[in-house]
C-alpha cells in the first residue's frame, strides 16, 4: 500500500497526463479557443505592457524630480502625466517624421521602379554576356524573377480588396491601442492598491512556501525587465541618432525617416536594426539601386560598430544573459508570438536564467552546510 503523499503525487501525474492527452486529441479546438481568448485579452495585455513601459520613467521622476512634494500622491500623478506625455510625444514625432516622407518615397518608388528594373536587367545581361560560365545560373534566376512578376500582375486587380482589409485591420489596431492606453492609466493610478491586493490574495490563499517563491519571481522579473528596457531604449536612441547623422553626412535621402525607423526597430534585440535597414533599402531604392546598396553597406558598418562598442557599454551584461540564450530567446519568441515574442523573449529568458542561478547558489549553500 502506498502512503497518502505518494498517492497524491501519482494522482496529480495521472490528471496531468489526461489533460495533455485531451489537448493533443482536440488540438485544433483548443488552439481556436486560445486564439479567441487571446483576441479578447490582447488589448488588456497591451495595456499592461504600456503601463510597465510608462512606469519606468514614472518611478525615476517620482524619486528624483517630485520627491520633495508634501503629498506623495500628487508626485505620483504628476510623474504619470509627464511620462505619458513623453510616451505620446515620442510616438507622435515618429509618425510625423515617418508618414509624410514615407508617402513621397513610395510614390517615387512606384514611378521609378519600372525604369530601375529595366536598367538592372540590362546591366545584368551585359555582365552575364561577359561571363558565359554564369549563363545557366542566370537563366534559373531570370525564370524565378519572371514568375514573381507574373504573380504580382495576377494579384494587382485584388489590391482594392487588400486595401479594404488593411484599413479594417488598422482601425481595429487603433481601437485596441486606445483601449490598452486607457487600461494602462487605470493600472498606473491604482498600482499601489493593486499590488497590495495581489499580495494579500497570495498570502491568504497560497501556501507560504509558494507565495515566497512568487514574490521572488516578481522581484527578479521586475529588476530584469526594467534594466533590459531601459538599456534597450537608450541603445535604440543612440543607434537611430548615429544613423540619422551618418546619412546626413553622406547625403543619403530620407535621413530622418530611415534613422527613425532604424532607431525604433533597434528596440528588437539582434535583428531589429536590420529590419529597419530593409525598410530603408526599399525607400532609397527609388533613388537608385547603387545608392540603396551603399546605404546597406553603411548600415552594416554602423551596426558592427554599435554592436561591439556601444551595446556592451549601454546594455552590456545588465540582464546577465549569455549570447546563446539571447539567440535562442529571439528565435523561439519570434516563432511563438511574433514581434512581441522577440521583444519580450530576452527579458523572460533572462529572468528564468537569473532564477536558476539563485536556486543553484541556494542549493550549493545547503550542500556546504549539510557537509559541515
Amino acid at each position: 500500500m502506498m502512503d497518502k503523499k505518494t498517492y497524491q503525487s501519482v494522482l496529480k501525474l495521472i490528471c496531468l497526463a489526461a489533460f495533455l492527452a485531451l489537448v493533443v486529441v482536440y488540438f485544433s479546438t483548443v488552439g481556436s479557443m486560445i486564439k479567441k481568448i487571446w483576441g479578447l485579452l490582447s488589448p488588456l495585455a497591451l495595456g499592461i505592457v504600456f503601463a510597465y513601459l510608462i512606469d519606468i520613467p514614472t518611478k525615476w521622476l517620482e524619486t528624483h524630480l517630485f520627491r520633495r512634494l508634501k503629498r506623495p500622491s500628487v508626485g505620483r500623478v504628476l510623474s504619470i502625466l509627464v511620462s505619458l506625455f513623453l510616451f505620446l510625444l515620442v510616438i507622435a514625432c515618429i509618425l510625423v517624421l515617418l508618414l509624410p516622407q514615407l508617402g513621397v518615397a513610395l510614390k517615387q518608388f512606384g514611378t521609378n521602379l519600372p525604369v530601375l528594373y529595366q536598367e538592372s536587367v540590362q546591366s545584368l545581361d551585359e555582365f552575364v554576356q561577359s561571363h558565359p560560365e554564369l549563363a545557366q545560373g542566370y537563366t534559373v534566376v531570370q525564370n524565378y524573377i519572371n514568375t514573381f512578376m507574373e504573380t504580382i500582375k495576377a494579384i494587382t486587380p485584388k489590391i482594392p480588396d487588400y486595401a479594404i482589409s488593411i484599413f479594417g485591420g488598422v482601425v481595429n489596431s487603433v481601437l485596441d491601442t486606445a483601449i490598452a492606453l486607457i487600461f494602462s492609466l487605470y493600472l498606473l493610478f491604482g498600482k499601489k492598491r493593486l499590488l497590495e491586493q495581489l499580495a494579500y490574495l497570495l498570502k491568504r490563499f497560497v501556501p507560504e512556501k509558494h507565495s515566497k517563491r512568487v514574490f521572488q519571481i516578481r522581484r527578479v522579473a521586475n529588476s530584469t525587465f526594467g534594466k533590459f528596457f531601459t538599456g534597450q531604449f537608450l541603445e535604440a536612441l543612440i543607434l537611430g541618432t548615429l544613423c540619422t547623422l551618418g546619412m546626413l553626412l553622406f547625403r543619403f535621402p530620407y535621413a530622418l525617416t530611415v534613422g527613425s525607423v532604424v532607431g525604433v526597430s533597434a528596440i528588437i534585440p539582434l535583428v531589429g536594426a536590420y529590419i529597419g535597414g530593409v525598410i530603408g533599402f526599399v525607400l532609397i531604392f527609388g533613388q537608385g539601386l547603387k545608392l540603396a546598396i551603399l546605404f546597406l553597406v553603411f548600415l552594416v558598418i554602423l551596426q558592427q560598430i554599435e554592436g561591439n562598442l556601444i551595446y556592451p557599454r549601454v546594455v552590456g551584461t545588465s540582464v546577465g544573459l549569455p549570447g546563446v540564450w539571447v539567440f535562442a530567446a529571439v528565435i523561439l519568441g519570434a516563432g511563438l508570438f511574433g514581434i512581441a515574442g522577440v521583444l519580450f523573449g530576452v527579458p523572460l529568458a533572462a529572468t528564468l536564467y537569473q532564477l536558476i542561478k539563485e536556486d543553484r547558489k541556494q542549493f550549493e549553500c545547503k550542500s556546504v552546510q549539510n557537509s559541515n
